[in-house]
Parts: structure tokens; C-alpha cells; sequence
């Protein structure tokens, strides 16, 4: 239930102002957080529902299909055009590829694995000096 609340409180965090696009570091920033918070949410999500598959995976493309469509359809509503579309989808893309990697390979430990014949369990330990 926590990783429910907790994706949709990412998602209403995430979500842009359709105001006028522009290209500048505080528009690419905010799209690639918001793609980071997204697919991070989406990972932890899809730990519980579907562990059989390759949850960071599952999260950097859920997210960005997401936020590609989303500015096609700005840009075919008129409210964006195609190179500032792109770059907010392109930004998107690589924030949802941080925060999906990050999010499976440093928040989400243990790894737990299921098959008919065995269970693999692994648990990664971290120091930094």
C-alpha cells in the first residue's frame, strides 16, 4: 500500500504546467526529475506486481512512453512546438533512466527471486568511507 501512495504522490508531484515550453535549464531539469521520480515510483511498484520481469526496465519504459506521449500531445494541441517537445521528452528519457537504475540498484535490496524449483534471495552490502 506504502509503494501505491507513494507513486501516486510521485505522479502529482511530477506533473508539468502546461504554460508555453521553452528550452532552458530549469525546463529540462524539472522534466528529467520529473522522469526520475516517475520511473523510480514505477520500479518500486513494479517489484510487488510483476517480479518476474526486470523491474528497472519495466520503469525506464513505462515512464518514458509516458512522457514521450504526453509531449506529442502537447505538440499536437499547438501549446508546444517539435523542438522544444523533443527536448522535454528527450530530458524526460534520460531522468527516467537515472532514477530507474537508481532506484533498483540502491533503494530496492534485497533482490528476491521465485521460480517453481527454488527461491534466490541476494543481499547487497554497501560501505563508503
Amino acid at each position: 500500500m506504502g509503494k501505491i501512495i507513494l507513486l501516486l504522490l510521485a505522479l502529482l508531484f511530477s506533473t508539468q504546467s502546461h504554460a508555453n515550453g521553452s528550452i532552458s535549464f530549469n525546463s529540462e531539469i524539472s522534466h528529467a526529475f520529473g522522469g526520475a521520480v516517475t520511473a523510480g515510483a514505477i520500479v518500486a511498484i513494479s517489484d510487488d506486481f510483476w517480479p518476474n520481469y526486470d523491474r528497472a526496465w519495466m520503469g525506464f519504459t513505462i515512464s518514458t512512453v509516458v512522457g514521450s506521449i504526453s509531449q506529442y500531445y502537447e505538440y499536437a494541441q499547438g501549446e508546444n512546438d517539435f523542438r522544444n517537445a523533443f527536448a522535454d521528452a528527450l530530458s524526460h528519457a534520460l531522468g527516467s533512466a537515472i532514477g530507474a537504475y537508481v532506484t533498483d540498484k540502491y533503494i530496492l535490496l534485497p533482490v528476491i527471486h521465485t521460480t517453481d524449483k527454488e527461491t534466490y534471495m541476494g543481499l547487497s552490502i554497501q560501505f563508503r568511507l
